[in-house]
C-alpha cells in the first residue's frame, strides 16, 4: 500500500511554522514507515531546493505553491498535479483545508481511497471559514471582500469531508458533530505519539511549572502569569513560560508581566525536538485557553508521557483528566484553577501519583502501534469510490 500524504507543511522545514497538526502527520508518517508502509509526503516550502528527498524514510515531495488570499485556487492543481505523480492507493489529509477537497477529487478521478482526519472540535462544522472571519477584529470592508473567497473554501472543504471514504477523529465530539452536520460516521483513534527519547529515560522532576504554546489572547498566557503569583508563597517553584508571536507589542505586553514576578521565566520560542526536555523536567504542565476547539493538543500528550500532570482551565478532550485523575480542569472557573493548582504544587504525594497514572495512560492509549494497526486497518478497508 501506497500512502500519500497532503499537507500545508513538513515538520522539520524550518522555512515554515510549527503547529500539532503537522506533529502529528509526521508522528503517523514515522509510524507507517516502521511498519513498511510506502509514504509520500506532499508540503508546501519557504525554502524551495528539490522536487523532492528523503527524510527519515519518507518520501518528501515539495510544492511551489503561492501565497495570498486567493492563492488556494491555484495550490490545489499544484496538489493535484504532485499526486498524478505519484499515484498513491490512499490519499490522507488532516484537518480542515483546501487541502481536503484536493484529496477527494484525487481519489475520485481515479477510483482510489481519500481518507480524511478531523483535528479542532469545530472542524466538522458548517462554515468554519465565514464563522472566524465575520468573529474576528477585521475591517467590514475587508470582511466583505474576503468574503466571497471564503464562502467558496468552505464550500469546497463540504464537498472534501462528504466525499471522503473514511473519516478519522480525535475524540467523540468531533464525532458526533461531523454525524450531525454531514451524516457520516466516523471512527475516534487517538493521536499516534511514539515514546520521546526524555520520557523513556528516568528524570529527575524539577519544581517547573511549564507553559507552552503560542503567544496569543486566545491561548491567555497572562492567567499563567497570574497563577505565579497566585503561587509566590509556593517556596523553590519556578514558572516557565515557552513560546513566540509576531506581534511585537503582545509579546512586549507579555514579557513586562512577567518581569513583574521573581518565579517567573520567559524562554521564548522552543523548536519542537526540544519541547521534550522541558516535559521531561516540569512536575506539571498548564494549559489556559480559552479555545474549546483545541481538539486534542499534542502538549497534553506530551506532557502525560512525561508524567507531568495538566492543570487546564477550559480543556479536557474526551474527559480524560477528570475520569482518569491525569490533572484537574477547573471547567473555566478562575478561582478554582488557581486554588486547585496552587494545592497540586503542595501536595507532592498527589501531584507524583498523578504523574504515574498520567504515563500509564499516555504508554497505553498514545504510544502504543495499535494505533498504526488501527489507521492501516482504515486504509486498507475504506471503500473505493
Amino acid at each position: 500500500m501506497r500512502v500519500a500524504f497532503l499537507a500545508e507543511a513538513f515538520l522539520l522545514d524550518v522555512s515554515t511554522g510549527l503547529n500539532g497538526t503537522q506533529v502529528q502527520l509526521y508522528n503517523l508518517a514515522e509510524g507507517f514507515v516502521k511498519r513498511g508502509v510506502e509514504v509520500d509526503y506532499i508540503a508546501s516550502t519557504k525554502n524551495f531546493r528539490k522536487d523532492n528527498e528523503v527524510i527519515n524514510g519518507i518520501r518528501v515531495h515539495w510544492a511551489r505553491t503561492k501565497e495570498g488570499p486567493f492563492s488556494w485556487v491555484r495550490n490545489i492543481f499544484i496538489y493535484l498535479n504532485k499526486l498524478d505523480q505519484i499515484q498513491p492507493d490512499v490519499v490522507y489529509q488532516r484537518g480542515r483545508s483546501y487541502l481536503t477537497y484536493v484529496g477527494m477529487k484525487w481519489a475520485k478521478k481515479n477510483q482510489k481511497k481519500f481518507i480524511w482526519g478531523s483535528n479542532g472540535e469545530d472542524g466538522c462544522d458548517f462554515w468554519k471559514h465565514m464563522r472566524l472571519l465575520w468573529s474576528s477584529k477585521k475591517p467590514l470592508w475587508k470582511k466583505l471582500i474576503l468574503s466571497p473567497g471564503g464562502l467558496v473554501q468552505d464550500m469546497f472543504i463540504h464537498k472534501g469531508i462528504r466525499g471522503s471514504d473514511n473519516i478519522v477523529n480525535q475524540t467523540e465530539n468531533q464525532k458526533q458533530r461531523l454525524f450531525k452536520n454531514f451524516h457520516k460516521m466516523g471512527l475516534v483513534v487517538p493521536s499516534y505519539f511514539p515514546v520521546p527519547f526524555q520520557a523513556s529515560e528516568p528524570v529527575h522532576k524539577e519544581k517547573m511549572v511549564l507553559w507552552l504554546a503560542n503567544l496569543s489572547p486566545k491561548k491567555q498566557p497572562e492567567l499563567f502569569i497570574q497563577l505565579a503569583e497566585y503561587c509566590r508563597s509556593c517556596s523553590g517553584w519556578r514558572f516557565v513560560l515557552g513560546g513566540g508571536t509576531k506581534d511585537k507589542e503582545y509579546l512586549h505586553r507579555i514579557s513586562a508581566l512577567s518581569r513583574t514576578l521573581p518565579n517567573m521565566e520567559m524562554v521564548g520560542p522552543v523548536p519542537f525536538e526540544e519541547s521534550n526536555g522541558y516535559f521531561s523536567r516540569a512536575s506539571l504542565f498548564v494549559n489556559t485557553s480559552m479555545m474549546e476547539a483545541e481538539g486534542l493538543p499534542n502538549a497534553f500528550i506530551q506532557a502525560w508521557l512525561a508524567g507531568a500532570p495538566v492543570l487546564s482551565l477550559v480543556h479536557d478532550p474526551n474527559g480524560w483528566i477528570m475520569k482518569n485523575h491525569l490533572g484537574i480542569c477547573a471547567k473555566g472557573n478562575l478561582r478554582e484553577f488557581l486554588e486547585k493548582g496552587k494545592a497540586l504544587l503542595m501536595n507532592r504525594a498527589e501531584r507524583e501519583a498523578m504523574g504515574e497514572r498520567c504515563r500509564d495512560f499516555a504508554m497505553t492509549t498514545f504510544a502504543t502501534d495499535r494505533i498504526i494497526d488501527e489507521y492501516i486497518r482504515i486504509f486498507e478497508e475504506g471503500s473505493a469510490h
